[in-house]
Parts: structure tokens; C-alpha cells; sequence
């Protein structure tokens, strides 16, 4: 994977994992370093993902259309 770019990488790791068996999949900021066209198949990859998702993304109009629920962390003191 050295001679991928970081978008490449990041597509490349998002493929593997949407395509492995899983009933939960857990993304921090997966749109980071994708062009358009990457961020429109993930939207539609995640869609039609068929189990649960938590997601960490700064852009609604990525997750809008995807999500059930949504969390406002920003008040949160860890």
C-alpha cells in the first residue's frame, strides 16, 4: 500500500471492511482524504449495509440520509 495514495489507502480499507461479515461497523471520519465520487459510493454502500453503524462524521450532508439516530458529542467532557 506504500505507492497508494491516502485517499487510495483510505478506499482500499473501507472496501475491505464493508465487504467483510460483520453486524457492526465502526468508521471515525471515513470521508476524510475522499474525493466526491469516493464519499457519493461510500453514502451508498452505507445504506445498503444491513447492519449497524456508529459513525463519527463533521459533514450532515454526508449522513443525513443514512442514519437513524444522531449523537451531539460536542458538550460531552471525556
Amino acid at each position: 500500500m506504500d505507492i497508494l495514495s491516502g485517499g487510495e489507502q483510505a478506499k482500499l480499507r473501507l472496501c475491505k471492511l464493508i465487504n467483510k461479515p460483520s453486524n457492526i461497523l465502526v468508521l471515525d471520519e471515513p470521508i476524510n482524504h475522499l474525493d466526491i465520487h469516493a464519499k457519493d459510493e461510500l453514502r451508498r454502500a452505507l445504506k445498503e449495509y444491513e447492519g449497524s453503524i456508529i459513525l463519527v462524521c463533521h459533514e450532515p450532508e454526508f449522513y443525513n440520509d443514512i442514519v437513524t439516530e444522531v449523537w451531539n458529542c460536542e458538550e460531552w467532557v471525556v
